[in-house]
């Protein structure tokens, strides 16, 4: 016991006599040869299965296994679904993105501009997948009204083009932790260009060209080699993008919000992170027209307030998803500001 504390002091000493105590983080090699020599009941290969588990889980995106049991991603589709909330939100939600998937989205906002007045775009990239970059900068190019640089692979600086009709309705870009790759740079190049504003979680970390390594001990590891970077130099970082706007939704619940973003949903245990969900349902009433109500009274049933009720205009229906709900929200704010009091 003395020579062991009489070691680990003789080591602190040599610390100091070499300046390393003054670095915030002490050196990796040092430390895992005092916890090796000095915790009690841990094994040389416990401890290296511990050491390598961290450094990937630090590592984030950055570095990870490759296992046989790894399941091959499934992607929705391209542009999986367009909708128009309220007459003037265009939402375009992206599964993967792929060669086709600019001329998609392009082709569902000529839709939007002609007949709406469209006074806003949310683009979902929530649970969307991808290693496509030059899509993704295509992607991204349809919202730059001017040429300038959007994003960087490692294999040229991607620029935009200058538009003859500019797209002048503001943008935003929903995200949670399985977004990864390459809507992690869609989000990011909006973003960094003023563009659009990410509400959401923390994405996976992905926005980088990999490369597998065999390892002499059997299996690979996929190492990020190149940092994919955003128009103005920032490598995307592979911790995750973090969103302007933060709304942690536990995925159970993101998934349930995109079948039906105007459901409900609530837990048997009142807890925000519960993942025993139950998404409420409401049975709609059929509601009757003045005319019918005219007809009932005329052959001498009297209205009951449960039949007045119905005969009344429809409630407008309350979106439930709250990073959609954020996001229109905030449109219709940036609407009202551009000079629309109405706010409709």
């Amino acid at each position: 016991m003395i020579r062991r504390y009489v070691r680990l002091i003789l080591v602190l000493a040599a610390c100091v006599t070499l300046g390393r105590l003054k670095a915030a983080t002490p050196e990796f090699q040092l430390l895992y040869e005092l916890i090796r020599t000095n915790v009690a009941g841990i094994s040389a290969e416990r401890l290296n299965t511990l050491a390598v588990e961290g450094l990937l889980e630090r590592l984030g995106g950055a570095a990870r296994f490759i296992t046989n049991e790894e399941p091959a991603a499934v992607a929705d589709g391209s542009l999986v679904k367009v909708n128009l909330f309220e007459g003037h939100y265009g939402y375009a939600r992206i599964g993967e993105i792929g060669p086709s998937t600019a001329k998609e989205l392009a082709g569902a906002i000529s839709h939007w501009k002609p007949t709406n007045e469209l006074e806003g775009v949310v683009l979902d990239l929530r649970f969307a997948t991808g290693s496509d970059f030059q899509a993704a900068a295509q992607l991204a190019d349809l919202f730059f009204p001017t040429g300038q640089p959007v994003l960087d692979w490692g294999e040229g600086l991607f620029q935009s083009t200058t538009k003859t009709g500019s797209f002048p309705v503001p943008v935003t870009v929903l995200v949670n932790r399985q977004t990864r790759g390459a809507p992690e740079a869609v989000a990011a190049a909006l973003r960094s260009s003023g563009l659009a504003l990410v509400i959401g979680g923390t994405t996976a970390g992905e926005a980088a060209v990999y490369r597998d390594f065999l390892l002499p001990t059997g299996g690979s590891i996929r190492i990020a080699v190149n940092n994919v970077k955003t128009g103005n130099g920032e490598a995307i970082p592979t911790e995750g993008l973090v969103p302007d706007i933060v709304v942690n939704t536990p995925v159970a619940w993101d998934r349930a919000y995109l079948a039906d973003p105007f459901t409900g949903v609530t837990s048997t245990t009142n807890s925000p992170l519960a993942t025993n969900l139950v998404v409420a349902t409401v049975r709609v009433r059929k509601r009757i027209n003045e005319a019918e109500l005219v007809r009932s009274k005329q052959a001498g049933v009297e209205p009951t307030p449960e039949t007045v009720k119905a005969a009344s205009p429809e409630a407008p229906r309350i979106i439930r998803d709250p990073a959609l709900a954020r996001a229109v929200d905030l449109l219709k704010g940036l609407r009202i500001v551009r000079g629309d009091s109405t706010g409709k």
